[in-house]
């Protein structure tokens, strides 16, 4: 594979995560859903967060770097440099310093006199000694190699504490609240059933670890820029840690020699090797769980299924329904890359294809499989959190089945046109007359408060449906993370809205992505 090595690194990692997707599919090939909804309490594993990470260890670790934090800081201030010395010709306004080798070679080099004159020679340029400061000594490249090392560290790791916090935080229950759907803590407890005791016990100690990375990473980060690190950014990565003289005599160097020893002991470099076959396979078991969470997140949105009848989990089909509602849910193959086709009927039907991708969204496959099944919509899902255009579906991220959920409800509201009953919680709808228009009335739910209304936009003349919730309040909220800015965003109307929103709720067109008045 071509991969760069921090991507295979990351692909290795997703295969490891979506392995036991494998094992359950081979084990129960069929089977029905009352016996895949007990499969998510005990076999199928739908969420995780690092299931065997220690906190101690991570504590230990962070408290050793804490530990050589004064010492990196100083060789930051004042490292070790060798004066190198060149020979260079320079302008004669510009040499400093003039010694026998100077007069030598301007006697012999009369291409740089400027002139003669009774005798004397008015020399343009003269040989002289330049001296540079190297910071490219071995010493220098081991420390800017054991920064780079903790920095990755810190980052990996503030990545990880700040997602089990805000996990920790989502599942809070509160069984008064009508934002959330009726199933969505029954949904939460299944999907990991004590992840909130498990984890409360180390609450403390990862907001503990939590500060500490912080003040290491922002000790380090301004420091990069000085000459120790910048003129050493192009150094071999594969630096071999051995003894020398300034790392064993020298006190702030000796620490990140120790430092280094920690490092290589604790933390070998994973070897690996991606396959064209690893990421087939692993392709193969991302769709699966998709599948899987499709079937999780649909059964806990109010639908229903026979309980009796058996499914395949391979060769793909199941029917849902929920009052006037239907749901198909079936697998499609495109020149055998495999998708979900999820299609809703009730007055109308509208048709929403899920494309499990590995990388960000891919043009070209999107249009195959365009040209190949027609729908009203086509969603890319991807694990990774990082691509715009594709719907974060994951295994490490826990409201996964509820962005599931959200398509569900926008396709329920596409195939409705009567408007009689409430799709998020069966109640009856009612006009809002205050809100409504002559061309568009606004549906209004008493029980759950959502509120559907019909627009235009005025760019490309197609109409569409946003969603409110009645009564909800603006709430802005800024944060140093983009990653927790964006997932606070998306989850302020608790995944109710089926267009996106700005900062102030105001629904974003999704035919041309602006906001309308």
């Amino acid at each position: 594979m071509d991969l760069p090595y921090e991507q295979q690194i990351q692909l290795a990692k997703l295969a490891d995560d979506y392995k036991g997707i494998a094992a359950f599919r081979r084990a129960k090939r069929k089977l029905n859903y009352m016996q895949f909804d007990y499969s998510v309490v005990n076999d199928l594993t739908l969420f995780m967060i690092e299931p065997d990470f220690s906190f101690e260890a991570l504590e230990q670790r962070i408290d050793v770097i804490l530990g050589a934090l004064p010492a990196i800081k100083r060789i930051f201030a004042q490292p070790f440099i060798h004066l190198k010395q060149r020979n260079v010709i320079l302008p004669v306004e510009s040499v400093r310093t003039v010694n026998n080798d100077t007069l030598n070679h301007i006697a012999t080099h009369s291409e740089l006199w400027a002139d003669v004159k009774d005798g004397d020679i008015k020399p343009d340029k003269l040989l002289t000694i330049t001296y540079e400061d190297n910071y490219g000594i071995y010493e220098n490249l081991v420390f800017c190699k054991q920064v780079d090392n903790i920095l990755s560290f810190a980052r990996s790791n503030i990545r990880f504490l700040k997602e089990m916090i805000y996990t920790t935080q989502t599942i809070e229950f509160n069984l008064l609240e009508r934002v959330n759907h009726l199933n969505y803590f029954l949904a939460l407890g299944k999907i990991h059933i004590g992840y909130s005791q498990n984890y409360a016990e180390h609450y403390g100690t990862a907001v503990r670890c939590l500060n500490k990375l912080q003040f290491i990473y922002n000790t380090i980060v301004p420091r990069l820029k000085r000459p120790v690190y910048k003129n050493n950014k192009n150094r071999h990565s594969n630096v071999k840690i051995h003894k020398t003289n300034i790392l064993s005599m020298h006190k702030e160097y000796h620490r990140i020699y120790k430092l280094a020893l920690y490092f290589a002991h604790n933390s070998p470099e994973p070897t690996v090797s991606i396959t064209n076959k690893d990421l087939v396979e692993l392709l193969k078991n991302y769709y699966y769980f998709c599948q899987a969470l499709c079937i999780f997140a649909v059964g806990h949105f109010n639908f229903v299924c026979n309980v009796i009848r058996a499914f395949d989990m391979s060769l793909f089909s199941l029917d849902f329904a929920f009052k006037k509602w239907s749901l198909k849910m079936e697998r499609i193959t495109v020149e055998d890359w495999r998708a979900l086709a999820i299609t809703v009927k009730k007055n109308k039907s509208y048709k929403v294809v899920l494309i499990p991708s590995l990388f960000n969204t891919n043009e070209e496959l999107v249009q195959k499989i365009k040209n190949g099944v027609k729908a009203d919509e086509y969603v890319v899902c991807t694990p990774y959190e990082d691509c715009e255009d594709a719907l974060l579906v994951g295994i490490t991220s826990i409201e996964s089945f509820r962005r599931i959920q959200q398509i569900v409800l926008r396709a329920m509201i596409y195939a409705d046109s009567d408007r009689d009953e409430c799709p998020f919680c069966h109640s009856k709808l009612t006009v809002n007359n205050a809100l409504s228009t002559e061309n568009n009335p606004v549906y209004e739910c008493a029980s759950c408060r959502t509120q559907i209304f019909g627009a235009q936009c005025p760019e490309t003349n197609k109409s569409y449906y946003y969603t409110k919730i009645e009564g909800q309040t603006t709430k802005q909220e800024e944060d140093d993370e983009q990653w927790l800015e964006k997932r606070k965003d998306e989850s302020k109307m608790y995944f109710r809205n089926i267009t996106a929103t700005d900062r102030n709720f105001n629904p974003v067109c999704p035919h041309c992505g602006k906001v309308h008045s």
